[in-house]
Parts: C-alpha cells; sequence; structure tokens
C-alpha cells in the first residue's frame, strides 16, 4: 500500500532532517502506539486515515504526497520532491 510505504519513509526522512529522534518521536506526535509500526512494516496492519492526517498537521506534509498524487513531501515552496517509492 503506497501510504504505508510513504509513511514509512517519512518517518526515515524526518530523522534524518532531525525533526524526530526516533520512531517512538513519530508515533507519539500522531498517538499511536509504537508496535504498530512493525504490524505495518509486514502489512498486517495499516496506518489510519487519522493517523496519517495527524503526520501531514504536525509535521507540514503535504497529503497528496502520501497518497502517491505529487512529489512534493511538504507544504513548502522548495520542498524536497520524492518521486516513487
Amino acid at each position: 500500500m503506497i501510504t504505508d510505504k510513504r509513511m514509512l519513509r517519512l518517518i526515515d526522512l524526518l530523522r534524518f532532517e532531525n525533526k524526530i529522534k526516533s520512531e517512538l518521536d513519530f508515533c507519539n506526535a500522531i498517538e499511536m502506539l509504537p508496535q504498530k509500526i512493525t504490524k505495518v512494516r509486514n502489512g498486517s496492519q495499516h496506518f489510519t486515515v487519522k493517523q496519517i492526517e495527524s503526520a501531514c498537521e504536525k509535521f507540514n506534509v503535504n497529503a497528496n504526497w502520501i497518497f502517491g498524487l505529487n512529489d512534493s513531501v511538504y507544504n513548502e515552496k522548495n520542498s524536497i520532491k520524492i518521486k516513487d517509492i
């Protein structure tokens, strides 16, 4: 599922940019139990619309990027662009 792949990529990107220190920080920010990340990675669960919405709001992420409709990760003029994952 593209939304799961992009949300997981977002965690890596936020860590790289020092916007979060760990997956736990991300989980706390979007009010998600940390053990769910493992379940998303193995495909047994997915990020919810509420969790995606929360990530977009808290980290200024472009929702169209999460859903694969745009290359700009953030809602900023000179945003990082990431194409396919």
